[in-house]
């Protein structure tokens, strides 16, 4: 069938758009297929392959057969798919990034087994899943790339893809724009539509849509006084709300957050810095994957044990003790209560998920509470309590810990650190040490900030580190480390002020590396 949607497409535009015929390379042999193949280390779909054997993409200058996308050749494929693959280490998991619907697609950055098709020449592309989520399906088509956080499954196959485009062809539901050098179509007949950015309004997957939210939108009728006038304010309305997959209402001057039972579909909320204090309608917002609830006076967390998608759990600034609702949440993996006070940590223990931890204000006990956390690869910890040098020994156990951020404490040394080897980045930010020497001896230790911290005792034996690559810090700490690290460690950042003297120095010295 896919090939019969193509044809169709192209009889349809034959007259109105002749460009886009004549921009199609001739198909693909069966060899060459086999060779990208083997190339890329998988086998394509039936449908990408058919497509590929009718037609190896369009010219460079072509005007994009997905609706303004280009079709990339496959050796355009290759090429942008070994981009992607290059920066999957140190990028592969950067931001956040959302599946609609959720559990479809995984929620990644980078991931090899997506192939782009289609480029819109920012770095964004329809591509071929061919390592989908739980719920998913390989071959089905989706968007990603740099600005695409949120990943839709557009199709469940490549055909469907197709012949939505044939459907909307025949309803003439697009716009041609040509000027004098460069010929486009886009999605719709409003103006210059993205077809990317159309994704978001559209019922998806295309030909067989999800029902994530059917509700008719009768429940918003009665909208209080505070939400019909945020809503007016922000030019939004009800249906928006309702279907939105982001939605961030800081110091909004929120008291209650009613309408939001019905936002089945929402998967970041940010509700930051207003007056609630009763969360239960969120048990409607299933989806959910992040959410922000600082600087509210909530306690009770007992609807959050509805969310089984929930994620990221940003607490600061609330009125909560009791944190064992939590232990039921599967998927929780970041939880953040700076500046809260919970009675314990223990109830942690039973989320085996979880792997970043902040807290504030740890006395003895949490701090040993907090070393049970054994599966932690992020820890911060803020404004301490009175602590001996001994009650820091317990964080030793945290052997896959690969950052920690320390405030505001006075310390003897950081030899309790020697038993993190994964340990990748430390950062002490108002923090005293009288000897640091433990560090050199840490073979994973990559970054090391010091922020407003000049009291650092034996920095120099930072410099026989077998592995720091970054160091920030202030001037005085650059100029002792400058010229005594043994390997090649980057001070291109640099903390607090710096006479025209020093920045003089730190330039030339940097110049002189690059050089």
């Amino acid at each position: 069938m896919l090939k019969t949607y193509l044809n169709e497409i192209k009889t349809l535009l034959q007259d109105a758009f002749p460009e886009i015929l004549s921009a199609l390379n001739p198909g693909a042999s069966e060899e060459r297929l086999d060779e990208i193949e083997a190339r890329l280390g998988t086998v394509f779909p039936e449908d990408l392959r058919n497509l590929y054997r009718l037609h190896d993409g369009e010219r460079a200058d072509g005007p994009g057969l997905f609706f303004g996308l280009r079709f990339l050749t496959l050796d355009e494929l290759i090429s942008e798919r070994g981009v992607w693959a290059g920066l999957e280490e140190d990028y592969g998991e950067e931001g956040e990034h959302y599946s609609v619907p959720a559990g479809w697609i995984k929620e990644q950055y980078i991931n090899r087994g997506w192939l782009p098709i289609s480029e819109d020449g920012g770095g964004n592309h329809l591509g071929v899943d061919t390592d989908p989520g739980d719920l998913g399906i390989s071959g089905q088509i989706i968007n990603f790339g740099r600005d695409e956080e949120v990943k839709y499954v557009v199709a469940r196959r490549l055909s469907d893809l197709l012949q939505f485009i044939r459907d909307k062809v025949r309803e003439e539901a697009y716009s041609i724009h040509r000027d004098d050098e460069y010929v486009h179509w886009t999605y719709d007949r409003e103006g210059e539509v993205h077809f990317l950015d159309a994704l978001r309004s559209m019922e998806l997957p295309v030909l067989e849509p999800v029902a994530q939210n059917p509700e008719n939108g009768h429940e918003f009728a009665a909208l209080d006084e505070q939400w019909e006038k945020l809503l007016t304010k922000r030019g939004s309305t009800a249906d928006a709300l309702r279907k939105a997959k982001q939605l961030l209402f800081m110091r909004s001057g929120l008291t209650g957050v009613e309408p939001l039972r019905h936002c089945l579909e929402v998967r970041e909320l940010v509700l930051s810095m207003n007056e609630i204090r009763d969360i239960e309608p969120l048990t409607g917002c299933k989806q959910l994957k992040v959410l922000y609830l600082g600087g509210n006076p909530i306690q009770d967390l007992k609807p959050l044990q509805s969310l089984p998608e929930l994620q990221k759990l940003i607490l600061t600034r609330t009125e909560v003790r009791d944190l064992s609702p939590l232990c039921v949440l599967p998927k929780l993996k970041e939880l953040n209560v700076e500046h809260t006070q919970p009675d314990s940590l223990t109830p942690l223990q039973s989320i085996k998920s979880l792997r970043s931890l902040s807290v504030s204000s740890p006395d003895s006990g949490q701090i040993r509470e907090i070393a049970a956390l054994r599966s932690l690869t992020h820890l911060s910890i803020s404004g301490f309590e009175v602590l001996r040098q001994q009650d820091m020994e317990p964080l030793g156990n945290l052997a896959k810990l690969l950052s920690l951020e320390l405030e505001n404490e006075t310390l003897d040394n950081l030899d309790f650190l020697r038993s993190c080897g994964k340990l990748s980045l430390l950062k002490l930010k108002a923090v005293s040490v009288e000897d640091i020497h433990a560090l050199a001896e840490l073979t994973g230790l990559k970054e090391l900030t010091l922020e407003m911290s000049p009291q650092i005792g034996r920095l120099e034996s930072i410099a026989d580190s077998p592995s720091l690559s970054r160091f920030t810090g202030s001037y005085q700490q650059f100029n002792i480390l400058k010229d005594l690290a043994h390997r090649h460690v980057d001070f291109s950042s640099m903390i607090g002020e710096m006479t025209e003297e020093e920045s003089g120095v730190w330039r030339q010295f940097l110049k002189d590396r690059r050089a």
